[in-house]
């Protein structure tokens, strides 16, 4: 099995390879522009010195001496011999009434006219040394290796400190990913502050906060659960005590009322368990709902019920996408509560806040103490005497609540208020 790479060496090289492919492609595709530009520029002072030739002997005849002067101190020569050692055509440059054919010639170019065919044109052998040198191969690959050397340095300096730091977070993460798997839920990943890292970090600590809230409540639960079904089971065995004495009939029927009152409390307790249980585990299903109309539908079924307790409501037009299943329990729960613990009116405000639906449920009743609210959101909590299961309560109810707003990404509050308690409902929309 092949050793594992650093990922410092995995990227340093990538990027190593393909700056050399980069550099070796930009050498090639220079040279070759450069040797298409060298011919042309060959033909063209040609075409140059053949002009000036025009002006200072009136002829352009390569048998001329003037001309043949001319040429030669623009740095060419003219022979009748044409050089074809490895010689070939590379293009043809045609100008007006100038037409001239260019071919190889050792370092340099050579060039017939078409109207003079007997004669050919060539650098003199300073230019053509000149060329020579600027040709030099191995000089110019010897450049771009320095060239490429500090480049790669230079790569290599940049990239090390960064790619240091996301080894680092790397290792974090494998800690942490490990940690996981030997169920410890604690472990949390530093920011790093590059996209998408950071997102990850962020969803990484949002998943182990989750869990651990998650195993925190079946905890919980499953605590509360063994003690609130304690409860009823020892009174009903301590009815059933009674009963097996033979009492008079009036206690029999008063401890078959009692035993009667316990079993609905076991089954109240057993049903709201699963609840809770589902709730966390279903799936949400959303649809879109103008919250407004569906109160007020709501609040119909619950003023139609006998009570001494007076609604008022404030309600503006507010349209949400929402599970119709958890925001049922939600309300349901809170207008419960709300109606129990009011001692003449509860006051229900809606109102649209930019991208948010804003539901206040403030009713006027002995209200939760500041210090004693968190503790109220779990499950099986009875604050006091005010708040207890003799008022038909097992302490499910705002559990239930706070799980659903967490399905559905709303925000849970309880302002502070002077009398009674106040929920808001801060819903997406």
């Amino acid at each position: 099995m092949m050793k594992p790479v650093s990922f410092f060496w995995y990227l340093y090289g990538a990027v190593a390879l393909a700056l050399v492919l980069t550099i070796t492609a930009l050498f090639f595709t220079i040279n070759y522009v450069e040797g298409q530009n060298d011919w042309q520029d060959f033909a063209r002072d040609i075409q140059q010195t053949l002009l000036i030739a025009q002006v200072e002997c009136q002829s352009q005849n390569l048998n001329n001496e003037c001309v043949q002067d001319t040429i030669f101190d623009q740095g060419f020569e003219i022979t009748t011999a044409f050089y074809d050692q490895g010689s070939e055509v590379i293009g043809e440059w045609q100008h007006i009434n100038t037409h001239i054919t260019v071919y190889t010639y050792q370092a340099g170019f050579q060039a017939q006219l078409a109207n003079q065919p007997g004669f050919w044109l060539r650098d003199n052998q300073d230019h053509l040394d000149n060329a020579a040198e600027d040709d030099d191969v191995f000089a110019m690959l010897f450049t771009a290796g320095i060239v490429t050397v500090l480049l790669l340095i230079s790569i290599a300096l940049f990239l090390y400190w960064p790619v240091k730091r996301l080894i680092h977070w790397l290792q974090k993460l494998e800690a942490a990913s490990e940690a996981i798997g030997n169920e410890d839920y604690s472990s949390t990943l530093p920011t790093l502050n590059v996209r998408p890292f950071n997102q990850l970090s962020y969803r990484f600590n949002r998943m182990t906060s989750l869990i651990r809230n998650n195993l925190e409540e079946k905890r919980l639960l499953a605590n509360a659960m063994a003690h609130e079904m304690r409860t009823p089971l020892s009174r009903a065995r301590l009815a059933l005590g009674l009963l097996q004495r033979k009492p008079g009939e009036e206690m029999q029927t008063e401890l078959m009322s009692d035993l009667d009152r316990y079993l609905d409390e076991l089954e109240k307790v057993t049903d709201n368990s699963l609840q809770l249980v589902r709730l966390q585990n279903s799936e949400a299903e959303f649809i879109h709902l103008p919250l407004n109309v569906w109160l007020e539908t709501k609040l119909l079924s619950v003023q139609s019920k006998a009570s001494k307790i007076v609604w008022h409501t404030e309600f503006e037009a507010c349209q949400i996408k929402t599970d119709e299943r958890f925001l049922n329990l939600i309300i349901d729960n809170l207008f419960s509560n709300a109606e129990r613990y009011a001692e003449t009116s509860i006051q229900l405000t809606l109102k649209q806040q930019g991208k948010h639906c804003v539901l206040i449920i403030a009713d006027d009743g002995p209200g939760i103490p500041q210090e004693l609210r968190e503790k109220a959101l779990q499950p099986f909590s009875r604050l006091d005497e005010s708040r207890d299961r003799r008022s038909g309560g097992i302490g499910l109810g705002l559990a239930l609540v706070t799980t659903a707003c967490q399905r559905l990404g709303i925000k849970l509050e309880f302002p502070n208020k002077e009398k009674g308690l106040s929920v808001k409902l801060t819903i997406p929309c």
